[in-house]
């Protein structure tokens, strides 16, 4: 893509901005002997929750606080908006690569996922980075873990090597799901969710259309936190799964419309198999496997879509304060 911003280098002044406000914000922020910066969200607010939700993004995504009514309640929620959707929610915030570095003494493994601007450095997923046609150049690293171990100086090395960067270069922020921060920058890829799965389904039905997407927004409620990180997972997926609405902005010719409207009729969550148990309820079924949950139930519940070429507007799935309500208040 001609022409693009870099993701790291936005991401790393959102980045030393939480740096720098550590204290007000809830967070420890450690230096690393090789250099880099290591911050701790643990006990982050809602506003380190959303920065680290732009961070996620690579600075080209605006998430907000706000409220949002689920029948008779109102519920803390966030509202993203970006005008580089596919950069942002998949070249950075997308969690498609895998850090495991295994500890020498110990012989035991450290591992999260990486979501982040750092992935376009790395550009481990090769398939996906030429299908978007991005990477960046930027001599700095910023990534997100979301894990309850922090990252160690062998993980960070370990980052700087994989995204070519000096290693006083390459910066982190960690939090587990049920903290705060955690469940804020969860909501936060409620956009994300909606344009991951526009990337599969366009792809099974062999139209293209991220590269038609030109503006994407979204609401999600921040779900309340839990006791443990697997019952917080079964939350904040259900927080989006349920209760995520998103806004596609899209350019497409009037010819290829019945394609566009076939595509995004798959979208929602609701067209995933085993849809309606709360995510954890689903996810303890089978065992905490992954692999064997529908990967289709990872997607907002409602998609909205406005075709500029043509004017119109239509609306696929809906949400389900019921579903909510059971996964929030057990």
């Amino acid at each position: 893509m001609g022409n693009a911003p870099s993701v790291n280098t936005l991401a790393l002044s959102i980045f030393m901005d939480l740096k720098s406000n550590a204290r007000n914000l809830g967070l420890k922020a450690e230096k690393l002997p090789a250099g880099p910066v290591v911050i701790d969200a643990t006990g982050g607010n809602y506003v380190a929750g959303a920065k680290v939700g732009e961070i996620c993004m690579g600075g080209l995504g605006n998430v907000e606080l706000t409220s949002m009514r689920v029948d008779d309640i109102y519920l803390p929620a966030v509202n993203v908006h970006t005008s580089s959707p596919v950069i942002s929610c998949m070249a950075s915030q997308y969690a498609g690569w895998q850090v495991k570095v295994k500890d020498e003494q110990s012989g035991k493994s450290w591992k999260s996922m990486s979501s982040g601007p750092a992935r376009a450095r790395a550009r481990v997923e090769k398939e996906l980075f030429e299908r978007i046609g991005y990477s960046d150049d930027a001599q700095c690293a910023v990534c997100v873990f979301e894990t309850a171990s922090p990252p160690t100086a062998e993980v960070m090395d370990y980052v700087a090597k994989k995204c070519n960067v000096e290693p006083k270069d390459a910066h982190a922020v960690w939090a587990p799901t049920k903290s705060i921060v955690g469940s804020v920058q969860i909501s936060a890829r409620v956009v994300e969710t909606a344009i991951h799965k526009v990337f599969e389904v366009s792809h099974q039905k062999g139209f293209k259309v991220e590269d038609k997407i030109r503006a994407g927004q979204g609401i999600a409620p921040i779900a309340p936190l839990a006791k443990d990180d697997l019952k917080a997972m079964g939350r904040t997926n259900d927080a989006i799964l349920a209760g995520g609405n998103v806004n596609l902005t899209v350019d497409v010719p009037k010819e290829d419309e019945d394609k566009l409207w076939e595509v995004m009729a798959a979208v929602p969550s609701s067209t995933a198999k085993g849809y309606g148990e709360p995510f954890y309820t689903a996810f303890k079924a089978v065992e905490f496997d992954f692999y064997k949950i529908d990967p289709g139930i990872f997607a907002p519940a409602v998609v909205i879509v406005n075709n500029v070429q043509t004017g119109k507007a239509r609306v696929f799935g809906k949400l389900d304060a019921g579903l909510l309500k059971r996964s929030f208040f057990d």
